[in-house]
């Protein structure tokens, strides 16, 4: 019988954190047994396991240029329409009806 992976070799196969294999173990998302209190995980399981949650090529793909298209961190966002900037500060005050400006603190 081939021996089973420990979390730390199911992490390195994974290239994730330890604490997110016990995560996905204990809630039964990663298939795994608790045998003499550790997780234990059977290699071929865990080779369906990856097989069942890998993404088409082109997901990815579309997920980047997603990811490409988000709002810049410097303050500004893009329009839907024409791709200009805006900026995300607040907007000048309104004029009032009897054509003085509004104030913070009236």
């Amino acid at each position: 019988m081939e021996s089973m992976m420990t979390v730390r070799q199911v992490a390195e196969l994974l290239g994730v954190h330890e604490n997110w294999v016990y995560d996905q173990a204990a809630s039964g998302q990663l298939p795994s047994y608790k045998i003499g209190g550790t997780r234990r995980f059977d290699r071929d399981e865990v080779r369906g396991w990856i097989a069942d949650h890998r993404e088409p090529e082109n997901r990815r793909e579309s997920r980047q240029r997603t990811s490409e298209k988000r709002a810049p961190v410097d303050g500004t966002r893009r329009l839907a329409q024409d791709g200009e900037h805006r900026s995300t500060a607040a907007p000048p005050p309104r004029e009032r009806v009897d054509g003085s400006q509004s104030r913070l603190f009236d």
